[in-house]
């Protein structure tokens, strides 16, 4: 029998998402807690036909125990936007999308921070500018029509305070204001930086965009 690609991608989706329902996530935050990343050893940037065929096919007992719906990705309980700061052009609805979306780990969808390195030391008389870059996402490369926005979270984060900062851009930068570089400088001890990108069609944002778990580095400020 002749197995169409698109049935296999579409029970790979499905299987992909059945991976990651697990258990109830309150915040955003806790979806990708722990996902740190090793800038010296990625993940392949390719999906070959063949593992697409093995995923599955070894996903099929876990798909036909799944509730149909037309979009397999497992969905969170509403998280509020409230204190969620917003730059570029991106806009509360894209958030609100974006939240309610259980992110799945794919190191290069998901992006690679370019400054500063993990484990740095920064100075706290200057804020620092975080740069990164992500890969696009495949209906992105196919030449999809619409326009093609890729949205970017940053969670700043400590041991002692979960949420020193959250931002959602859509640019590949961030530099904190005076206000929110104080927060990070205050926090006096190391911070965890979590990347997690979507990238939208339109207002909608397709199961091949994410979200996707990027790069977690540490810093620290003195």
């Amino acid at each position: 029998m002749r197995v169409s690609p698109a049935l296999i991608f579409a029970g790979f989706r499905s299987s992909q998402a059945g991976l990651v329902k697990g258990s109830e996530c309150a915040t955003f935050s806790g979806l990708r807690r722990d996902a740190a990343l090793d800038r010296t050893t990625p993940m392949s940037r390719t999906r070959p036909f063949q593992s697409l065929l093995l995923i599955a096919l070894a996903a099929t007992p876990a798909l036909a125990a799944c509730s149909s719906s037309d979009d397999s990705r497992a969905h969170v309980d509403p998280i509020s936007t409230a204190g969620i700061e917003r730059e570029g052009d991106a806009s509360n609805a894209q958030l609100s999308t974006f939240l309610h979306l259980k992110p799945v780990e794919w190191a290069w969808a998901g992006g690679q921070f370019d400054t500063p390195d993990d484990k740095s030391t920064l100075a706290a008389d200057t804020p620092v500018t975080f740069t990164w870059h992500a890969d696009p996402a495949d209906f992105a490369e196919g030449g999809a029509s619409g326009d093609v926005v890729m949205t970017h979270l940053l969670q700043f984060s400590s041991a002692s305070n979960g949420n020193l900062l959250q931002v959602f851009t859509t640019l590949k930068q961030y530099t904190p204001d005076a206000e929110d570089w104080q927060k990070l400088v205050d926090a006096g001890e190391p911070i965890t930086l979590a990347l997690t990108t979507g990238s939208f069609l339109g207002t909608d944002l397709p199961a091949d965009g994410g979200p996707f778990i990027g790069q977690t580095l540490t810093f620290t400020i003195e």
